[in-house]
């Protein structure tokens, strides 16, 4: 009986385990897309005739929400895929936890600066001149 109760408790602490680390992953992917949203509006005022939005506000916000939204179902599946690695028994996953949630910490902050890196980079290819 009480091994029972402790394979029951088991999927849980690895899912409370993911959603304590939830809303700092949510406040470094907030930083993060702040810091590239700034750096796609201040180096793409370069690519657009004076007086043009580089990105629609509404666009903006929504594009924001939409990316939110999919970051948090990405971030998700990690408790989700580390249960069924485990078939339930996620003391065998445990070690493995945080180098996972740091990898998936590390493809996130990529994804999400991406666009500050390639902003640049196009402004250098296409070259430093207004549209």
């Amino acid at each position: 009986m009480a091994w029972q109760r402790h394979a029951m408790q088991r999927p849980w602490d690895a899912i409370v385990w993911w959603e304590l680390r939830r809303i700092p992953y949510n406040m470094l992917m907030l930083v993060v897309g702040v810091l590239s949203l700034l750096s796609i509006l201040f180096m793409g005022k370069y690519f657009v005739r004076p007086g043009e939005d580089v990105i629609e506000p509404v666009g903006m916000v929504s594009g924001a929400l939409v990316y939110g939204l999919l970051a948090n179902i990405a971030y998700t599946l990690g408790w989700v895929t580390e249960l069924l690695w485990s078939w339930g028994d996620t003391e065998r996953t445990e070690p493995m936890r945080s180098l996972i949630f740091w990898t998936g910490i590390a493809f996130s902050v990529a994804v999400t600066i991406l666009p500050a890196f390639l902003i640049p980079l196009a402004w250098v290819v296409i070259g430093f001149r207004h549209v």
